[in-house]
């Protein structure tokens, strides 16, 4: 069995939750998901890897899209980094002595596109990304330590989407913001799955589907499909002052095996 770890949207810099209750929080999830491994071995679920996934917007990182954001950022983006980056790190500290095999993996968000504003405009292009940026480094970290690091295999992936083949079960994770059209996020959600599905695409092809992007947990099954959309660690005065819909800060986990997923716990 594998234990799914998902880091999504902690928005490192922004002011609403503030940095220091971001990583008090942060503390709080790594040593409640400590506990719910050992809590579920003695259970009986025999636990052997972990998957430390980033479902990106890790930094804050972007500007226009309400007034005061420029004046809501209280992190550099050399600090930004520096702080996404050490918290993946300790993510795979903490997880170290837990499992014979680890995987860091992630997929890029919205606000890890470089320089990019509220009209949608970027340097380079849209994967040119600091969410992805933070797991090559990571990579090159564990790669000057090898023998710490030995049983720690880092997925980076070439396009917006990644499959991950856990345990004989295709997980698809993608963040969000590639979805498009009317509705809400489980409207838009639903399409973009369902095209994937209509072009043969790899993320049409998975089990399970875990997002970012939205904030808001949510779990939909339609048959052997799952959707999960993950918690942030962030929260939004501006979006709740204009829409009244806020949600606790958490993280997302569950197990799978080739029977497919249990063990749901945001933590």
């Amino acid at each position: 069995t594998a234990f799914l770890f998902f880091m999504a949207d902690w928005q490192l810099g922004k002011k609403d939750y503030g940095v220091e209750n971001t990583l008090k929080r942060y503390e709080v999830a790594l040593q409640d998901a400590v506990n719910r491994i050992k809590e579920l071995r003695k259970a009986g679920v025999a636990i052997n890897e972990i998957y430390m996934v980033g479902l990106g917007d890790l930094t804050e990182n972007c500007y226009g899209f309400y007034d005061s954001q420029p004046h809501n950022i209280e992190l550099t983006l050399i600090e930004q980094y520096a702080l996404a980056r050490s918290l993946i790190m300790k993510t795979i500290d903490t997880f170290l002595p837990l499992a014979d095999k680890l995987v860091l993996a992630g997929v890029p968000g919205n606000h890890g596109e470089m320089s990019r504003s509220a009209k949608g405009q970027v340097t380079t292009n849209r994967l040119d990304n600091s969410d992805t940026m933070h797991l090559q480094i990571c990579e090159e970290i564990m790669k000057a330590n090898p023998a710490r690091y030995k049983k720690v295999k880092v997925e980076i992936p070439t396009g917006f989407h990644q499959v991950l083949d856990v345990k004989g079960v295709k997980v698809g994770i993608t963040h969000g913001h590639m979805s498009g059209g009317g509705g809400n996020a489980e409207a838009k959600i639903e399409s973009w799955w369902k095209g994937q599905m209509y072009g043969f695409l790899p993320a049409g092809e998975c089990e399970i589907l875990v997002t970012g992007h939205y904030h808001h947990f949510r779990a939909k099954q339609q048959g052997d499909r799952t959707w999960f959309q993950s918690p942030s660690l962030d929260k939004s005065i501006d979006f709740t002052a204009r829409s009244g819909m806020w949600s606790h800060p958490g993280v997302l986990t569950f197990t799978v095996n080739k029977k497919g997923w249990d063990n749901l716990r945001i933590v």
